[in-house]
């Protein structure tokens, strides 16, 4: 593998000033799992590469869960052939979050005083698909054996497919990203939004989703007539499996004491929902008061009545992946 080093990223990020190397003891079942996922490529540079990043996924996991972090290690779409051909990515999924990319460092490390002394010698190399929607990265060497592998570091964004280790920081810094991330959302207070009041992730449905049927839905008046207008504010989510999807929120005043709800979940242009996704509606206890599963359909829909101060939650659920959003009235 010939590496362009005149192409090598270096950003101002604090690189590390201590190193935090957390060594994983590869097993023998997990380089056989690896070995089974590279033999499916005749191309031995790719096939080396499959070899490791399956080893890297394994690694991470390994750690997170060591750290209390869940991680669904099997749904990385590691040994699915069409996916890793189509998309050289190493992604390990954090359930109702973005997945951690799992950057591979070269060269192979002998001596971990290199690590520490020559960072600028290794280089971490991911590829331009994985360089959006990602929590984060972590940067994995491996030993020459491919017995262990090494967790050297941490970025929580990259811009560049090259970097050299200097210019990323502690692996410590993985867990302020993740409690920020897993800090519960700020509760979406629908007053404001008849104010004109938005957080800047929710805006109007992007034309990417605007299909003839989602059209022809927008237009329909809601229960009761009302001179008020319709307010509807549209976000935009990505699942780890690259599905993405609108989810939509239309609020409309049947009084001063009470509005109309209407939740849709609206696939791009061309696409279709997941199968497996499933929409609910929640009271503040957690209580499931409504729900729906896609089963194919094109737009998922659920409309429903709240009253003033009445809190309820939007659950989108994909197997071990979830998502909540918390409005109030």
């Amino acid at each position: 593998m010939i590496f362009n080093f005149g192409n090598l990223e270096h950003e101002s990020v604090n690189p590390m000033t201590t190193n935090l190397i957390f060594t994983v003891p590869l097993t023998q079942q997990q380089r056989q799992v690896a070995t089974s996922c590279s033999q499916r490529y005749s191309n031995s540079a790719k096939a080396k590469r499959i070899y490791r990043q399956v080893l890297a996924l394994y690694a991470v996991h390994f750690y997170t869960d060591c750290m209390g972090i869940t991680t669904d290690v099997t749904a990385s779409g590691f040994c699915h052939p069409i996916e890793q051909l189509l998309a050289d990515v190493a992604e390990l999924p954090i359930p109702g979050l973005a997945g951690l990319e799992c950057v591979l460092v070269e060269p192979a490390i002998a001596n971990l005083d290199l690590v520490y002394n020559h960072p600028k010698t290794l280089t971490v190399q991911t590829s331009s698909e994985a360089l959006n929607n990602r929590l984060g990265y972590v940067a994995v060497g491996f030993s020459p054996t491919e017995e262990e592998a090494y967790l050297l570091g941490f970025r929580k964004t990259l811009s560049s497919e090259l970097t050299t280790l200097d210019n990323w920081q502690s692996l410590e810094r993985l867990f302020v990203v993740l409690k920020n991330a897993l800090t519960p959302t700020s509760l979406i207070c629908l007053r404001d939004w008849f104010a004109d009041q938005f957080t800047p992730d929710w805006e109007p449905l992007s034309a990417e989703f605007m299909t003839q049927d989602t059209a022809q839905v927008a237009a329909i008046a809601f229960r009761t007539p009302s001179t008020q207008p319709t307010i509807q504010r549209a976000k935009r989510l990505q699942f780890s499996d690259g599905h993405t999807i609108a989810l939509e929120v239309g609020v409309y005043p049947l009084s001063d004491e009470e509005i109309d709800v209407r939740v849709r979940l609206i696939p791009p242009l061309g696409a279709a929902l997941p199968s497996d996704l499933s929409l609910m509606i929640l009271d503040d206890m957690d209580t499931v008061i409504m729900q729906t599963q896609a089963r194919g359909t094109s737009v998922l829909r659920l409309e429903f009545s709240v009253e003033p101060e009445e809190v309820f939650k939007l659950k989108l659920q994909r197997n071990t992946v979830s998502l909540v959003e918390t409005f109030s009235f």
